[in-house]
């Protein structure tokens, strides 16, 4: 069982990197290419590169168990990263991730309510702990959320917050057995139709050259984000595994230093150790109650 957790922690931090790598690259295209358009090649990627594992795994596939679940986590997931993409335009990169960091709230609060899965005492205290630490690592300042409009904002935290509904909706299908392939396939599917129109005519004005090599490069990186979201949230409750999605922070700063944003210091270093030590000591908590409440029904 603790070996199945730390597979899943893993699983969720080279998730949460992934999808940093996606929103720094949808940075590097900007107005290049419309958010629609991003999404669009971003899903028909995925499709293929779903599509194609699933045919050289040879694996027999069966039909969807839950196909009204695979649909909410579609458009839960399309919502989200269609926010969070416009928000990435709209608002500094470190605040944008920040603010949509309130997914692990949100996704708790609903596999409490709907999944039938424990909230304890500690797991709460550990995530307000850690997102302080996101909150001291991307530094929030009033200047940067109203830089521009408060729309950027807006849109971060609904990405949020949707996002803690498909996490929600991942953790369910999963522990009802549904076949990978389809869970990987709920989000492009729903995303390629709404986004097909702009696509087309981002065809006809054409595109630089360089703007395909980026639009290949964010599709690997959401795909490969999905595919150990699925394989994590299958090893670890709602409320764990997404907490454990704000190692993304750390990459998420050093991304934007990178583009320019500004350095990480030591308030960086003090927000790394408070989201990494409080996600540690609520592991430890939890199975040290666990083993004891155990211990008492022997």
């Amino acid at each position: 069982m603790a070996g199945a957790r730390v597979v899943g922690y893993l699983y969720m931090l080279v998730s949460t990197t992934s999808f940093t790598g996606m929103a720094v690259v949808s940075k590097i295209i900007g107005s290049r290419a419309s958010t629609e358009e991003k999404l669009f090649w971003r899903s028909l990627l995925s499709i293929l590169f779903t599509i194609t594992g699933a045919l050289a795994s040879a694996e027999t596939v069966e039909r969807p168990k839950h196909p009204w679940l695979l649909l909410l986590r579609g458009f839960c997931g399309h919502i989200a990263l269609l926010a969070y993409l416009e928000a990435i335009e709209l608002t500094p990169l470190a605040e944008a991730v920040f603010l949509g960091k309130v997914h692990p709230t949100s996704a708790s609060l609903l596999s409490w309510a709907f999944l039938g899965e424990r909230l304890s005492s500690i797991r709460g205290i550990s995530i307000g702990v850690s997102i302080l630490g996101v909150g001291l690592i991307a530094k929030p300042s009033w200047e940067g959320l109203v830089s521009g409009t408060l729309l950027g904002p807006t849109l971060a935290l609904l990405a949020g917050c949707l996002s803690g509904a498909a996490y929600c909706c991942v953790r369910s299908l999963g522990r009802s057995q549904e076949g990978e392939m389809w869970i990987l396939l709920a989000l492009p599917v729903v995303s390629l139709p709404f986004c097909c129109k702009d696509a087309w005519f981002g065809l006809q004005e054409g595109r630089d050259p360089a703007v395909w090599v980026w639009l290949l490069a964010l599709g690997v990186c959401t795909q490969l984000g999905q595919i150990f979201l699925a394989r994590g949230l299958t090893r670890l409750p709602a409320a764990s595994g997404t907490q454990a999605m704000h190692f993304g922070t750390l990459s998420g700063v050093v991304a934007a230093a990178l583009l320019g944003e500004g350095l990480p210091g030591f308030q960086a270093a003090v927000g790394g150790i408070l989201i990494l030590g409080s996600l540690q000591v609520a592991e430890m908590l939890e199975s040290r109650y666990a083993s004891a409440a155990v211990q008492k029904t022997e």
